[in-house]
């Protein structure tokens, strides 16, 4: 009789603990073969072709498109990514970063579809939240790390950031950082020496407001086979040039944006200002945000075709909502001058407030003059209005 007992009310706890079980453990797998195939290892070398570190980053958003920590990439001379399955590729050229938000985006050698890349969270991550950093620290494919958001917090001089307890190994710098549905929430920045489980992620929605650039890359050596540095020709690599082109004609906005850097600049390409307005405005169009603000600056300086205040204004202010500290800094400066759009004081200071916590100088320039010209309660009001900001879609 005790038997029986045991066995109608202990079997079924037990079973249902199982069943219960099985879930998770199939939503980690699912997440784990989402997420491992766009991580990825990455080599830096210096001019000479000698290795200098080695770091994490994944793809992210757009085909060939990576994301990094700004001390893994962001003085490298040469790079060189291998995916989990092996392949290896070219870092082609830097085009976006920020060194105090510690970020880069580049781009890698890939023709379009031959590796998958991770799309950002839909909602913020809170208190409690289940995450997971996958990655290649130490030089090990694979690792994955789970634990739970600790805080969303302030850090002085940096920002805000996740603080989380998924275990971060040395070389787990750049790895993303991810929800219980695969999305990325933020980039493995750093941990706490001697606290394995104190860590610190960059939010994922400063991604977006990176300060545009071009900064090309020499080949590099492969990862795997050791090359002297004599025979490291910096000419030694696929025209990265040709390669945007035809992207930028099949509507990639990435490339279109590249390309027009270089109209507008006069690098590699014949300058003209006429080419590079068309094609920032197609990529920014289909919501590309260096675009947007690109399209934005264009307008108001009136590079090509006089300004178009409006038309800046438009632009500017839908990068500015969207996280970009470039068009934030410009467009505090038309909402402080009523340039386009309204005078107003508060929210020119409150734009010019968000830019200059991105380590922007001028930003920083701008914000005590315009300070000295508000009330105490005006400048209160506007860094309330900044600490309660939340970038858009």
């Amino acid at each position: 009789m005790k038997n029986l007992i045991i066995y109608y009310i202990v079997f079924p706890v037990l079973l249902f603990a199982i069943l219960w079980s099985c879930p998770a453990k199939a939503d980690i797998d699912s997440v784990v073969k989402t997420v491992q195939p766009a991580t990825v290892k990455i080599y830096v070398f210096d001019q000479a072709g000698n290795a200098v570190c080695q770091g994490s980053g994944f793809f992210y958003q757009s085909y060939g498109h990576l994301i990094t920590n700004y001390h893994v990439l962001g003085k490298a001379a040469k790079a060189r990514v291998k995916t989990p399955d092996g392949r290896e590729f070219n870092v082609q050229a830097v085009v976006a970063e920020s060194e105090p938000d510690d970020l880069v985006e580049a781009v890698v050698d890939v023709s379009v579809g031959s590796v998958p890349y991770l799309t950002a969270a839909g909602t913020a991550p809170k208190a409690g939240d289940p995450v997971m950093v996958i990655g290649s620290p130490l030089g090990v494919d694979k690792v994955v790390s789970q634990g739970n958001v600790d805080a969303i917090m302030t850090i002085p001089k940096f920002g805000r950031g996740i603080l989380h307890s998924a275990h971060s190994f040395p070389g787990s710098s750049g790895s993303p950082l991810v929800n219980a549905q695969g999305e990325v929430i933020g980039i493995e920045t750093a941990a706490v020496p001697g606290r394995p489980n104190i860590n610190f992620a960059v939010p994922v929605e400063r991604f977006s407001g990176l300060s545009s650039t071009f900064r090309e890359l020499s080949a590099a050596p492969s990862a795997n086979t050791p090359v002297r540095a004599e025979v490291q020709r910096p000419d030694a690599r696929p025209g990265t040039l040709e390669k945007d082109m035809q992207m930028a004609e099949a509507g990639d906005p990435a490339a279109q944006v590249r390309v027009a850097v270089r109209y507008e600049r006069g690098q590699e390409l014949s300058q003209d200002c006429f080419e590079a307005l068309d094609l920032y405005r197609k990529a920014a169009d289909q919501g590309y945000l260096m675009a947007q603000y690109h399209l934005g600056r264009m307008y108001y300086t009136g590079e090509c075709m006089g300004k178009d205040l409006g038309e800046a204004a438009r632009w500017l202010q839908t990068a500015s909502e969207r996280g970009s500290a470039d068009a934030q800094q410009v467009f505090g400066k038309m909402c402080f001058n009523g340039e386009g759009v309204a005078r107003d004081r508060v929210t020119a200071c409150m734009w010019m407030i968000l830019a200059a916590s991105r380590g922007s100088a001028e930003a920083n320039n701008l914000l005590r003059l315009m300070a000295s010209d508000l009330t105490r309660d005006e400048f209160n009001m506007a860094r309330e209005k900044a600490r309660n900001w939340k970038p858009g879609m």
